[in-house]
């Protein structure tokens, strides 16, 4: 009883040729699923994100210091609103010069100058909110916070008192 090499479903493949493909094939997946992990692992979940954030830090202090603090800055919040409206409807105006035929470069730049000052502006403002919010904590909440929040990538968490 004489085995056949090949695979009747591939034909000219060896049995070995087989393995070397499933092999390659197999080290593809995990270079693939390894890339993702690791994109997730660089840049954080969106939970990491939010929990890095100082208005979340704020909401995990006694409910009467949290209340006071997010009241004070609740007129500089309600400034980010028009502005992260005006930074959607600028990148949607971005994105249509993008795909507009004929394109037309003069268009696409004025649109993406837009974009970049209404990201500026956004920026800013959050930029305030935050220096509002950082103005309103003590010092000790303030290093509180850094402890919270956990080291940077690559670096540790400042101890200067």
């Amino acid at each position: 009883m004489s085995i056949d090499k090949t695979s009747p479903s591939l034909p000219g493949m060896t049995r070995g040729g087989l393995r070397i493909a499933l092999l390659a094939s197999l080290a593809l997946n995990a270079l693939f699923i390894g890339g993702l992990a690791s994109a997730f692992f660089r840049h954080g979940s969106e939970r990491q994100q939010v929990r890095q954030n100082l208005g979340a830090y704020v909401s995990t202090l006694p409910r009467a210091r949290s209340e006071a603090i997010l009241q004070r800055a609740d007129e500089r919040k309600r400034t980010l609103g028009p502005l992260r409206r005006d930074t959607r409807q600028a990148r949607e105006e971005a994105l249509a010069a993008l795909t507009s035929e004929p394109f037309d470069r003069g268009v696409f730049m004025a649109a993406e100058t837009r974009l970049i000052e209404a990201e500026r502006a956004l920026r800013l403002a959050q930029r305030d909110l935050i220096a509002d919010i950082a103005n309103s904590l003590t010092p000790e909440e303030r290093r509180a916070y850094v402890r919270w929040r956990g080291p940077p990538r690559g670096g540790s968490v400042p101890t200067k008192q």
